[in-house]
């Protein structure tokens, strides 16, 4: 039975791909024959770019694209929030506009939501296009999160999710940086909810990173990993409830 979805993703500075992107995504879901209905909504970040501008065309001339502005920047996991607040269907696909997650990866994830009762499914990148320096902290932080958890995923930091539109807008998500995907998985767990890992392609994003970033995002990710285990361990003290 076709179901109805919402894309949701942040933007931040993608003038360069944003529109090829988009289009990507319109092409893939307008044909996708599990689909009754869907919507992309994308928050733009405060970008300094033009990538505010051409979404603002774009939804002019794509009817299923509904744009969320923020006036100044505010980091990827503020931008997604703000995206899933604004979702409305049923379920409710999590992806970056970097367009590092192709959209065809969709497909894989609707299959496994057919053969399965599962509420959120992650999108386990088979290779991670990404440095050695980041392809580590994301194993090394990804093993502490499932030794906190129980849990034995694969791809724990995974940014590609295709979640219950009811269950996600019902998490209050705090993390602002980077962290947002970590946070994701974190919660989801946190409830008792049953992950199902599907198999996904990841390519690599144009550009690169500065060393000042990279220092500062794995600083950010270990202070965020000892604030998730300080959380597991309020919970199991009775000192804070999941709601």
């Amino acid at each position: 039975m076709p179901i109805s979805l919402s894309l949701a993703a942040p933007a931040y500075n993608e003038q360069e791909q944003i529109a090829e992107v988009v289009g990507d995504w319109v092409n893939y879901l307008r044909k996708c024959p599990e689909l009754s209905v869907f919507e992309i909504v994308i928050c733009n970040d405060g970008s300094t770019d033009r990538t505010g501008e051409i979404l603002k065309g774009l939804s002019q001339e794509v009817e299923e694209l509904r744009v969320v502005q923020l006036p100044t920047n505010r980091g990827a996991a503020a931008a997604l929030a703000a995206a899933i607040e604004a979702t409305r269907y049923d379920w409710v696909l999590l992806i970056d506009s970097d367009g590092q997650f192709p959209i065809e990866n969709l497909t894989r994830l609707l299959r496994a939501r057919r053969d399965s009762s599962c509420r959120a499914f992650v999108g386990c990148r088979a290779q991670k296009q990404s440095g050695a320096f980041l392809r580590v902290g994301s194993f090394l932080s990804g093993a502490i999160c499932n030794l906190l958890h129980g849990s034995s995923l694969r791809d724990f930091n995974s940014a590609f999710k295709l979640v219950e539109g009811g269950l996600l807008r019902s998490i209050r998500f705090e993390a602002r940086g980077l962290n947002y995907s970590t946070e994701q998985t974190s919660r989801l767990l946190e409830k008792g909810v049953a992950l199902e890992e599907v198999l996904v392609d990841h390519t690599e994003r144009a550009g690169g990173v500065s060393s000042l970033a990279l220092v500062r995002d794995a600083t950010h990710r270990f202070l965020f990993v000892l604030y998730i285990a300080l959380r597991r361990l309020l919970i199991s003290q009775g000192v804070i409830r999941v709601r």
